[in-house]
């Protein structure tokens, strides 16, 4: 990587920071307290009665509605600088922080990947001012900005494994703990972590198979070994070998049901639905048990999907369109995001002429992430970790444009 290259990632760093920085400072994000989302009310409980639980309105005792790393790290800040402004102000300084670090990282990664300088430069740009779920983004509320950094940087160990073939030798231990990390951070990575093994499998010559394989069964194992202290606290306290979530039952009831909306937020904002709004719903979580609770709730769901399997299929579609097509607050907004959407899958298109691997890896990202999110409802904090790989799609035919019309357009990505 030249030097000229990381100074300018540097420079996209330290913008992107004092841009988030400025929004969290002129929107009051900082001075919000926690407690609004079932990661800051574990993380509280943690601090205050030493039980990584209650995540709803009432106590309900101990939880896996979210895997362990990032309520953790706000227990970690609870106890460190209580729950008022203080810690609100090191929270999202952190997370414009790591949001600025993923900035950064988009040119040396499109650089890397081989794309045209000027691409690498115009993707680094619209990341710096881009915000597409804003509390994510800056404030933290999930463990959003953490997926995507860690996302980003699964797919470029995948591309330069892939690209040097160090599989066939030997994979650095790294990437098989960064694979572990990840699965433990948010298990919604695990689906492209498998599409990538499927993937390698199926591109793998027939020569090197047995020795592709044995690197998979690496890889699977750190996952296994790094879940399985969660798993096997799960089964002391709850009393079933939980492995990441327990929480799947009550999403797909929240988004498949009577008068149900394609998205979260008005689902939410009806106050009788979720446990964390609803007493009734939070006593029944304390009567049945979390693990009851969210059978329960799934047997219901499954059942108004087999007695309405038009609606399902329906709100299915909805979520589908929103997932790449997002709804905005007013029109410009949405065509902003529409834009978005359409210009990146004019760039995919084109890097699988000039750059297949890189476009490879994407597509597979764009196949396995989303799909558990097709049917639970859509919310722009789900998308948020992918959003880089829109932005550097994006900016392959806004490069190639601009290319066109100054007469310098090379025929590279």
């Amino acid at each position: 990587m030249k030097y000229g290259a990381k100074r300018f990632a540097l420079l996209i760093f330290l913008v992107a920071f004092v841009f988030r920085l400025a929004v969290v400072w002129e929107t009051g994000l900082f001075r919000g307290l926690p407690g609004r989302t079932e990661v800051e009310r574990i993380a509280h409980s943690v601090v205050a009665y030493g039980e990584y639980g209650n995540p709803y309105t009432l106590h309900t005792g101990a939880t896996a509605h979210s895997t362990p790393v990032y309520p953790l790290f706000l227990a970690g800040l609870f106890a460190l600088f209580g729950t008022g402004v203080l810690t609100e102000i090191v929270r999202t300084t952190i997370t414009c922080a790591i949001s600025a670090l993923r900035c950064a990282l988009v040119p040396l990664f499109a650089l890397d990947a081989g794309l045209d300088p000027r691409t690498a430069a115009l993707a680094a740009g619209l990341s710096v001012f881009y915000i597409p779920a804003l509390e994510t983004e800056v404030r933290g509320t999930t463990d959003g900005a953490w997926l995507a950094l860690v996302l980003i940087a699964v797919i470029w160990a995948s591309l330069r494994i892939w690209r040097s073939r160090s599989w066939q030798s030997r994979t650095s231990w790294w990437f098989f703990a960064l694979c572990g990390f990840a699965a433990l951070l948010d298990s919604s990575i695990l689906p492209l972590i498998g599409g990538l093994l499927m993937a390698g499998a199926i591109a793998c010559p027939v020569g090197f198979r047995k020795r592709y394989l044995r690197q998979v069964l690496f890889l699977s194992l750190s996952i296994f070994l790094f879940l399985l202290p969660w798993a096997v606290r799960n089964h002391f306290t709850l009393n079933k070998l939980i492995w990441t979530k327990s929480n799947f039952g009550l999403e797909f009831w929240m988004s498949n049901g009577p008068e149900r909306a394609f998205d979260l937020a008005t689902n939410m904002g009806d106050p009788y639905l979720h446990p964390s709004h609803s007493v009734q719903e939070a006593r029944l979580v304390q009567d049945l048990g979390e693990v009851r609770y969210n059978q329960q709730k799934m047997e219901e769901a499954m059942a108004w999907v087999r007695a309405n399997p038009g609606e399902f299929l329906h709100l299915t579609f909805e979520r589908i369109v929103a997932w790449w097509f997002p709804p905005g607050p007013n029109f410009a907004v949405q065509a902003a995001k529409i834009c978005l959407s359409l210009l990146a899958f004019a760039g995919l298109a084109f890097l699988f002429r000039t750059q297949p691997l890189a476009a490879w890896l994407f597509l597979l990202t764009w196949i396995t992430y989303p799909d558990v999110y097709y049917v639970l409802q859509w919310s722009s904090r789900y998308r948020f970790p992918m959003e880089w790989q829109l932005l550097m799609c994006g900016s392959v035919p806004l490069a190639i444009a601009y290319g066109t019309l100054t007469g310098h357009f090379k025929k590279t990505a």
